[in-house]
């Protein structure tokens, strides 16, 4: 049986900056792995800069391609406005059920962001009593200060596919562009060697068990 994985982002982006290099090695070794972005993914940003959904979507469906992601299914709930309610749950569940995931990988619960945190709820409630053996969240990022709880255990060597990550994220033209290019580039290249670091590989992301079996060994 193909092992297979799904991971949710809240946005478009989200989960190739935390654990694209993950998803690209689950790929390179055969498995089916499933992306899906629970909000429609435009939105206006501080400075007034106006990010549209089908830009966004278009750019989800490169990054995928270069990830090896087998599907990117799209949700159309509003950005900064998600919910983990009895709605987006049930459409949650039943992708789930078709799916049938070995490994559910979605945010941290104390991401500062709060469509990150709603995402994590959903993940929470919908992998329940046994429902997906492995369920992790992702790796915070720096410029979201205010995570105070992540407790890494799970670390994955991403040496063989960081390029793979860093090409995948520069596919999304316009918030490679926000963030600063090459900056930004050189950001998630250096989370990588502090993560590599702690388990003496060259490059790393790291994942809070949420569960796990002895599955992932076999």
């Amino acid at each position: 049986m193909t092992t297979k994985i799904l991971a949710m982002g809240a946005h478009p982006d989200d989960m190739e900056l935390e654990a694209g290099g993950s998803l690209a090695k689950f790929a390179k070794r055969g498995c089916d792995v499933y992306l899906l972005i629970l909000t429609a993914g435009g939105y206006t940003d501080i400075n007034g800069n106006t990010y549209y959904d089908k830009q966004l979507r278009d750019e989800a469906k490169k990054a995928s391609k270069i990830l090896g992601i087998k599907d990117v299914i799209f949700l159309d709930y509003s950005t900064k406005d998600l919910q983990a309610n009895g709605d987006t749950i049930t459409k949650v569940d039943s992708i789930v059920d078709e799916l049938k995931p070995d490994v559910f990988i979605s945010h941290h619960p104390f991401d500062s962001h709060q469509d990150h945190k709603a995402a994590a709820d959903i993940m929470f409630a919908v992998s329940r009593q046994g429902r997906v053996k492995n369920v992790l969240s992702g790796s915070t990022l720096p410029y979201r200060p205010n995570v105070f709880a992540f407790r890494p255990q799970f670390f994955v060597d991403i040496t063989e596919t960081l390029e793979t990550k860093l090409k995948a994220i520069r596919a999304y033209e316009t918030q490679y562009k926000k963030f600063g290019s090459e900056v930004l580039i050189e950001h998630v290249k250096s989370m990588a060697v502090h993560y590599g670091w702690a388990m003496g590989y060259k490059y790393a992301e790291c994942f809070e068990v949420i569960r796990m079996d002895d599955s992932i060994w076999r």
